[in-house]
């Protein structure tokens, strides 16, 4: 009898803890932008860019309302970023930069792709409504950007437009995307040849470049809520908000303004985070 009831009680046991947990599958899109001060005195924005993210989850119930969830995702998050005014262009001439000022207009969208882990609390509200909020960190495995710029000053009547193929985590100080030529420019009494395809720091001097563009890590907030069609299936929303500078400021230049007595750039002290939201969909088993 006292056998029994230990058989009876370890498979009691086992079959709650089973009951208590879930594994799920989630999967969505995500619009997201950059969020930090901009240079005064012209036209420079981030807006929301689109990604897209996936990935797999598990949840143990520790009450009967109440859960805690983490989750293995891949994600991408960017923005897009436009600029419109008074800027300045280093030109390559051999192993030198030669510095012009004039005006930059500038359309990019940046799309850096991250392995995020969220942990969240689960509170399910009712049969169709379930809400989260937590806290993500992810890592940064993708940056990229591509975009255009196009360059005049009207006092040498100098402008051309260049494409922007920029991977910030291998481009290299004064590094092309493609070796296909571009536009020519008369400067200094020389024809020089611009790269087409310019990378992400084409306009660098080695020196200038102490580290990548974006930091290899992010850490923020996550809430949300999610809508079940039936048991399984569920439709959610999902708010994130970065806690992290994720740009390099000893790398991160201003387009404004310049340090023209040693042609070298001006860094960025600004604080450039995360936000953005997720639609997805998934299935809880």
């Amino acid at each position: 009898m006292i056998r029994q009831i230990v058989v009876i009680g370890l498979f009691a046991f086992v079959i709650s803890g089973i009951s208590a947990q879930s594994f799920g599958i989630r999967a969505g899109l995500n619009y997201t932008s950059f969020s930090g001060p901009l240079e005064e005195g012209v036209n420079e924005k981030y807006s929301i860019s689109d990604g897209f993210h996936f990935g797999v989850n598990y949840a143990y119930k520790f009450a009967d309302d109440f859960s805690l969830k983490g989750e293995l995702l891949y994600t991408q998050v960017g923005s897009k970023y436009s600029y419109d005014g008074e800027s300045f262009y280093k030109i390559p001439i051999g192993n030198a930069f030669l510095y012009e000022k004039g005006k930059s207009t500038i359309e990019m969208k940046v799309s850096n792709a991250y392995i995020s882990l969220p942990v969240t609390f689960q509170w399910q509200a009712s049969k169709k409504f379930e809400f989260s909020a937590g806290v993500y960190a992810s890592f940064l495995i993708g940056p990229r950007g591509n975009g255009t710029i196009y360059f005049e000053q009207n006092k040498d009547s100098l402008f051309f437009k260049q494409s922007l193929i920029h991977n910030y985590n291998k481009d290299e100080a004064g590094g092309i995307a493609t070796n296909s030529a571009g536009p020519s420019v008369y400067v200094d009494g020389k024809v020089v040849t611009l790269a087409k395809d310019a990378g992400a720091y084409y306009n660098y001097l080695g020196t200038e470049k102490d580290g990548n563009l974006y930091k290899t890590y992010d850490f923020g907030l996550t809430g949300g809520v999610s809508y079940f069609i039936n048991k399984g299936f569920y439709i959610g929303l999902k708010y994130d908000y970065g806690l992290v500078d994720i740009t390099n400021n000893k790398v991160d230049f201003l387009r404004k303004t310049f340090d023209e007595e040693n042609s070298r750039f001006k860094f960025s002290d600004h604080f450039d985070r995360n936000v953005g939201f997720e639609i997805s969909f998934g299935f809880r088993f």
